[in-house]
């Protein structure tokens, strides 16, 4: 039987909200500090989007996202939402074609007026795409599509892209050689991608995540695969393509496993979350310092109304506090919201 724990440092943020301000509704907000409003709901018609996977990204007074499912094929969508006039625009509707994508499950980037983004589904091999849409002109264009094994990689899953110096970086889950995921650099005016890492198991398989950039290195993780088989975090150097393990999960109890989403950098240290492993096999907060090596637990979940149970996303950090969400847990066993201070 489980038991209850308070460790310093960490508090469940539980929220109860009350939909006051939607019509036909009536009701006291739990807290005086704010207010929840609903601004749109999706409906999956031929106008509209379903079942958003991804975040969300602000420019210019208008919030950018993608749907998995809606619109006029029932692929997906690009949207732009009007946070003034509360009106949704579809600026794209995916339509799972050659020269198309279809089931966005990441998130858009920005960068000048060009959002960017994957497919997991479409393009001329029907295992996902990397694709354009420039907001000033409402031009969508199809900049790669996945071939899979020999060539390429398939399936890029849940992960974002980033953006440095005219070249995009992302993952694909499927890799080329082993089947168990590539790390990709994509350079946008020439449309050519160099892969810089097929994975082949001992070095990590099936990269959930997306990557971050610090200097000229990429630090990612890969949900699964190393030595134990429960994941890893690594660094790959974009000059030489040269990939290193960092840590690789033992799982247990003295261990995370599983990590998905990607890292949160702060000074030297990185900071991430793995969906299994620890004391209680319901996941764990780590911390690692890649210049020295230096990898520690943070923190163990448990399964008990006064915690979460398998975090499934990555951290926010705000001064020296980090943010998160558990899937499951908490009061209702629904998830929860959380903090972990630093100090």
């Amino acid at each position: 039987m489980r038991k209850n724990r308070i460790v310093s440092g960490f508090s469940v943020l539980a929220l109860a909200v009350g939909l006051v301000c939607l019509s036909g509704l009536a009701g006291t907000p739990a807290s005086a500090a704010g207010s929840y409003k609903v601004l749109h709901n999706f409906d999956g018609s031929k106008t509209d989007g379903a079942t958003p996977f991804g975040s969300l990204i602000l420019s210019g007074g208008n919030l950018y996202g993608m749907t998995t499912g809606g619109g006029t094929s029932g692929s997906g969508t690009i949207f732009e939402f009007n946070i003034k006039t509360k009106q949704l625009t579809v600026l794209h509707n995916f339509d799972d074609s050659k020269t198309d994508g279809a089931a966005p499950y990441g998130s858009l980037i920005l960068s000048g007026t060009n959002l960017y983004g994957m497919t997991i589904a479409g393009g001329s091999a029907d295992v996902g795409t990397i694709f354009e849409f420039n907001i000033k002109t409402s031009q969508f264009a199809l900049l790669h599509s996945f071939q899979g094994e020999p060539d390429d990689g398939a399936y890029p899953r849940y992960g974002n892209l980033i953006f440095s110096r005219g070249n995009l970086y992302g993952m694909a889950t499927i890799g080329v050689a082993y089947d168990t995921g590539t790390i990709f650099e994509f350079n946008v005016k020439t449309r050519q991608l160099r892969l810089l890492h097929s994975f082949w198991g001992g070095d990590g398989a099936d990269p959930l995540g997306s990557l971050i950039l610090s200097g000229q290195n990429l630090y990612g993780m890969a949900s699964g695969g190393s030595e134990g088989g429960h994941g890893l975090i690594f660094m790959v150097k974009i000059k030489n393509s040269q990939l290193t393990p960092l840590h690789s999960f033992e799982g247990g109890t003295t261990d995370g496993a599983c990590p998905v989403n990607h890292l949160t950098l702060s000074g030297k240290n990185l900071y991430g979350m793995t969906c299994n492993g620890g004391q209680n096999d319901s996941g764990t907060i780590f911390t690692l310092n890649p210049g020295t090596g230096a990898y520690s637990l943070l923190y163990d979940f448990t399964v008990t109304p006064a915690d979460g149970d398998y975090p499934n996303g990555s951290l926010l950090l705000s001064g020296t506090t980090l943010y998160g969400m558990t899937t499951n847990g908490g009061a209702n066993n629904d998830g929860v919201i959380f903090s972990y201070s630093l100090k």
